[in-house]
């Protein structure tokens, strides 16, 4: 049974997450953790009554779509929105976490764009799904994996996009991103290393021309080809995965993609 935690600032663009998880994992087992935290502030308003209430109203309405497979848990807690997700994914042992990667407009509010950056950079435990909020969802055909090829992977790490691979069948298109010099000898290694640990799954490897940048490189190639709906990155020290996480290119990446 797969552990799915959903936070929610109760904004239009988390619901919209919470409901892309529950589709991409329609056959499966799942219980879904909804998390909200309620951080008091001193020009906020409502209570943690107010917000279990309106937890419980997401959950009523998502128990008449009446999945036997499906199991909701709802979990308020006064608690910063990073703290409070950061402790639920150690306690729950979650599989994976769904966001929205904006929020609600009000200023008194932690925006849920904010956290979903803070949660890329400090959560180091968990695979992490960011939603657009605008995003109208749909099944991945194909899901692009970034990679330079310069880290063993370990199967672990691949775990989580195999399996999400294998919910509808989807094609893993591996790319790699030309900088201008040859793959060495222990690329090549890791490259093949990492086709037989996708053995299981329909795969594809392709190798790009590096635009303006990495995140440019990858947006553009989504674009091109349709049927992508969903961009994978593996995060790890010493990579080129760490100027994603930087401004402004993680704007690009977080806030840009058109799909999760």
């Amino acid at each position: 049974m797969f552990k799915i935690l959903l936070p929610t600032d109760f904004s239009g663009n988390a619901l919209n997450a919470i409901n892309y998880a529950i589709y991409l994992f329609e056959k499966e087992a799942c219980t879904f953790f909804l998390l909200h935290a309620h951080y008091l502030v001193p020009s906020g308003s409502g209570n943690k009554s107010d917000a279990k209430k309106k937890l419980q109203a997401i959950i009523k309405k998502l128990k008449e779509a009446k999945n036997p497979q499906h199991r909701f848990e709802g979990m308020v807690t006064t608690n910063t929105a990073l703290g409070a997700i950061r402790e639920t994914v150690s306690k729950k042992d979650i599989d994976y976490l769904f966001m929205g990667t904006k929020g609600s407009s009000a200023v008194r509010e932690i925006f849920m764009g904010s956290v979903t950056v803070s949660v890329i950079n400090q959560i180091n435990n968990c695979p992490i799904l960011a939603v657009p909020g605008q995003y109208v969802y749909d099944l991945p055909d194909e899901i692009l994996f970034a990679s330079d090829f310069k880290h063993l992977f370990k199967p672990a790490e691949l775990l989580p996009l195999i399996n999400l691979s294998l919910l509808w069948n989807s094609v893993v298109k591996v790319v790699h991103i030309h900088l201008g010099q040859e793959m060495d000898d222990f690329q090549k290694r890791n490259k093949a290393l990492l086709k037989n640990s996708l053995q299981q799954t329909k795969h594809q490897f392709l190798e790009v021309e590096k635009q303006d940048s990495v995140a440019d490189t990858l947006l553009h190639l989504r674009q091109e080809h349709e049927n992508i709906g969903m961009l994978a990155l593996l995060k790890r020290k010493h990579s080129f995965l760490e100027k994603l996480l930087r401004e402004p290119v993680i704007r690009k990446v977080a806030f840009k993609t058109e799909v999760p």
